[in-house]
């Protein structure tokens, strides 16, 4: 569970403030001491990251590049068939969540700049692309859920780019329920 802690922290999904402000009185001391002797030790963050790998091994900013790479090409020749096999292939779905929260990033920057005219935007494209990518059972609604919440988290710092994010993130929202990306409970 150390590790576990000490990744989450590494990958922003804690702050160190969570272990920081223990104190050693408490069960699971063990596991906060565990987490800040990991963190502690030179170069932690690249060895924290193959701690386990997101999937194949590979570690995280490497997967973030090849989740930025399969989005760029997607949302240029909108090929749902060589998406879906892209992330297959990134054997992580774990950290599907990422590639929910990058897509829509990069979509959202993408018609803040173009704010296309006619045609298929590129919100309206990935909400198709993850309404495609759950029917197909490749990526869980969990995922699509945790990824639109981390958006939800960084929100104020999307809008320093794109002043109209929320309302993007509102409307993906709409584009995803209505494609079956969430949860009926969401």
């Amino acid at each position: 569970i150390g590790n576990f802690l000490a990744r989450a922290i590494v990958d922003e999904v804690l702050p160190p403030a969570f272990i920081s402000n223990r104190n050693n009185n408490h069960p699971g001391d063990e596991v906060i001491e565990k987490s800040v002797t990991l963190l502690s030790r030179e170069h932690c963050t690249a060895r924290l990251e193959k701690i386990w790998g997101p999937g194949d091994g590979r570690p995280v900013a490497e997967l973030k590049k090849v989740v930025d790479q399969l989005v760029e090409e997607y949302l240029l020749s909108r090929e749902l068939d060589e998406a879906a096999r892209c992330v297959r292939e990134m054997n992580a779905p774990f950290f599907q969540h990422e590639l929910v929260k990058r897509g829509v990033r990069l979509a959202m920057e993408k018609d803040g700049r173009d704010h296309p005219e006619s045609g298929v935007s590129s919100l309206d494209a990935i909400a198709a692309l993850f309404s495609f990518l759950v029917k197909n059972a490749i990526v869980s609604e969990h995922q699509v859920g945790k990824g639109v919440d981390r958006l939800h988290r960084t929100l104020s710092d999307i809008q320093l780019d794109v002043p109209a994010a929320a309302a993007m993130l509102e409307e993906f929202e709409t584009l995803a329920r209505e494609g079956g990306c969430f949860a009926s409970s969401n």
